[in-house]
């Protein structure tokens, strides 16, 4: 379940670039069932992720063009690097 929050983070993220307050977004698995949710802050660099129990999941962390990943315990699981020209 982990990997899954994870790997929507890195979506969200791509998605929020720019966010100017805090956003709550919702996930939902294929069969439209909740998966969890995220909490993006601090104009969007930090975001939070939750499962679908409302336990905490990880986080990521925006640095210019790379992103951190984190697991719940705060342990580092990996990075992306974006690098896509800004438009």
């Amino acid at each position: 379940m982990q990997i899954r929050t994870l790997a929507l983070a890195a979506l969200l993220l791509a998605a929020s670039e720019s966010a100017a307050q805090d956003q709550r977004r919702s996930f939902y698995d294929r069969n439209g069932s909740f998966a969890g949710s995220s909490t993006t802050y601090n104009n969007g660099r930090n975001s939070s992720f939750y499962d679908r129990d409302g336990s905490f999941a990880g986080s990521a962390i925006q640095h210019g063009n790379s992103t951190s990943f984190y697991d719940m315990n705060g342990h580092f699981t990996g990075s992306v690097i974006n690098t896509s020209p800004r438009r």
